[in-house]
């Protein structure tokens, strides 16, 4: 009979790619382009040498978790999404906020000026409530799960509140 196959990290060569160290990597390097950032900005904004930065990028190393978080509040994304999550599980009693468009609301000078970004976003709300039990998944995603719903049961009337927002 032959053994199975180990892939823990210890039966791992030393040189051996890691997926998630590499993700990580590809992320931090795009996220860091997009923002027109260099890695000694990054180390200055998170309290570590440059050097850190590099080999995070380079996949040599993997950030602490203190890190981790300081990168994702760094470039407003989460620790999910630097990881490569495609479900990023949601916390009981939390909230969807549209951050930026109440910053704009809230920045309004008159009350002209507000009504006129509720008008322009009238179909979005500020903030939802989140369901227990809710993920957050990539747009296509939740199209294609809704979809495969929406399909197995046509005939109900309210089969299209599966889509939102309506187009």
């Amino acid at each position: 009979m032959t053994e199975p196959t180990q892939t823990s990290s210890s039966s791992r060569s030393p040189d051996a790619p890691r997926p998630l160290a590499a993700h990580l990597a590809a992320r931090l390097r795009e996220l860091r382009a997009r923002r027109g950032l260099t890695q000694d900005h990054v180390a200055r904004r998170l309290g570590c040498h440059e050097s850190a930065v590099s080999r995070w990028e380079s996949g040599t190393r993997f950030p602490t978790g203190e890190d981790l978080v300081a990168l994702a509040e760094l470039f407003e994304v989460s620790t999910d999404d630097l990881l490569g999550r495609k479900k990023q599980f949601t916390v009981s009693g939390s909230a969807l906020v549209d951050i930026r468009l109440l910053e704009r609301l809230a920045a309004a000078e008159t009350t002209e000026e507000f009504d006129r970004l509720i008008q322009e976003h009238e179909e979005q709300a500020v903030w939802l409530p989140v369901p227990e039990g809710s993920v957050m998944v990539p747009v296509a995603e939740a199209m294609r799960l809704a979809r495969k719903v929406a399909d197995k049961h046509k005939q109900s009337r309210f089969v299209d509140r599966l889509f939102r927002p309506r187009t």
